[in-house]
């Protein structure tokens, strides 16, 4: 923050309020004003949190309520007037904001003469390398994504093929919904929640964000996708399998093998100092190879549809991007690399990893079959 005097959070979106929380401790149902000085943060919270705040925040950080900035009632949840009531306090004449932070209250600043610059930079650009401590809290989470997976994919294996291929267990039909919940369960017992899990089957799975809905079939690619944030770590896992009940059609097994060597190669390419455009790359030309091209067909996008893989902490997705964003991998990076190829008519197959990179490979965080068919 060279020749500013403050950079200013206020926590109304996720991201931000992981900021937060990485910058001083806390976190908080609600939005809060966080203030960067050279030395030291100020924090700023309403009474009822005053307490919690103190004790969660770290000693580097001062919280301070609307009322000790001697505001009056009607102005106490004006972040704007909190703003220049701290600012009055110590002494800050610039400040610099995130090119997410609230647009309203940049205008109301700009408005009152402050002088404010945007910086495209992230509130805090050392979020990405992660220390030992953080690699070791997405291993946990991606260890309950380990036994989610084993939940889901048992579950899958163990079920009868019943009439018109669909999957029977003793509850009755056997569905997305089902295994979405069971997955949850476990997650739930290893402190992590998993809001999200995609569970999908068939054409649906060539939806690479389709959570998946009712029955599923033999024979048809399911994918299972788990993404657990622990509940008071807050950092995330990120893990991906595709199985199939019973046998696959030729179709679908070319795609399944293609799929899984490029994963394999991508894998190996994953080492500090290597651009993840290189890696992306690689496995489009391996897909290439196999007959697999993207592109559109009778309207949709169809092959390698996104990118291969993003990076995983106290958010879900966060940087770096390995695909066509042209960053460079970092040593202490944590990031996911996750090929797929969707055709709809044959299926839709992913296969991800959470792997933390080091100056000569990647390690793999928690391991998981990849078997395909369950037969």
């Amino acid at each position: 923050m060279a020749r500013l005097k403050a950079r200013l959070i206020y926590s109304n979106s996720l991201t931000a309020v992981n900021d937060v929380r990485y910058g001083c401790g806390f976190v908080a149902p609600d939005p809060v004003l966080l203030i960067i000085l050279a030395k030291k943060q100020i924090l700023v919270v309403s009474t009822m949190e005053q307490g919690r705040a103190k004790r969660e925040c770290y000693s580097s950080v001062e919280v301070l309520t609307p009322e000790e900035l001697l505001l009056p009632p009607k102005k106490r949840w004006d972040i704007v007037e909190q703003i220049q009531a701290v600012a009055a306090r110590v002494g800050i004449k610039t400040v610099e904001v995130g090119f997410d932070f609230p647009a309203g209250i940049y205008t109301k600043l700009m408005e009152k003469g402050w002088k404010v610059q945007l910086s495209p930079r992230s509130n805090y650009p050392t979020r990405r390398t992660k220390n030992q401590q953080e690699i070791e809290y997405i291993r946990n989470s991606q260890r309950a994504a380990v036994a989610g997976m084993k939940e889901a994919v048992a579950r899958i294996a163990s079920a009868d093929i019943g009439s018109r291929g669909a999957l029977r267990d003793s509850q009755g039909v056997l569905t997305s919904e089902r295994v979405r919940e069971a997955v949850q369960l476990e997650l739930l017992k290893r402190g992590c929640s998993g809001r999200d899990i995609i569970v999908a089957g068939g054409d649906q799975a060539t939806d690479p964000h389709e959570r998946g809905s009712g029955p599923l079939f033999a024979g048809e690619a399911i994918i299972v996708d788990i993404f657990p944030r622990n509940e008071t770590t807050g950092y995330w896992g990120d893990l991906t399998r595709t199985v199939c009940r019973g046998e696959a059609s030729s179709a679908l097994k070319k795609i399944y093998n293609t799929v899984l060597k490029a994963q394999k190669q991508a894998l190996k390419k994953v080492r500090s100092d290597v651009c993840g455009d290189e890696i992306h790359q690689h496995i489009v030309a391996t897909f290439e190879a196999a007959g697999f091209v993207t592109g559109e067909s009778n309207g949709k996008q169809v092959g390698f549809i996104h990118g291969t893989g993003h990076g995983v902490g106290l958010d879900i997705h966060e940087r770096p991007r390995i695909g066509r964003s042209g960053e460079i991998l970092s040593e202490g990076d944590v990031v996911t690399v996750e090929p797929g190829l969707y055709y709809p008519g044959v299926g839709g197959v992913r296969i991800e990893d959470t792997v933390a990179v080091e100056a000569a490979g990647c390690r793999m965080l928690a391991a998981c079959s990849k078997k395909f068919e369950r037969v």
